[in-house]
């Protein structure tokens, strides 16, 4: 990420935040692939949608806190 003169944790923050804009479309994109029958592509999908978010969240939740 660049640095645009914001502390470093606001950059995490913010980087946290995209990230789990991004996992968001996910979803969409493993039904799709469910649909097109790559149930391979849509598990990964799904996996990586729960993984960053839940991390992410975790993450944020425990930043918050400080």
């Amino acid at each position: 990420m660049q640095h645009d003169g914001q502390d470093p944790r606001t950059e995490a923050n913010t980087a946290l935040h995209a990230l789990l804009a991004g996992a968001e479309g996910c979803g969409p994109a493993a039904r799709s692939a469910r649909l097109a029958h790559d149930d391979e592509l849509a598990d990964f999908l799904y996996k990586v949608q729960e993984d960053v978010v839940e991390e992410a969240e975790r993450l944020l939740e425990q930043r918050v806190a400080e």
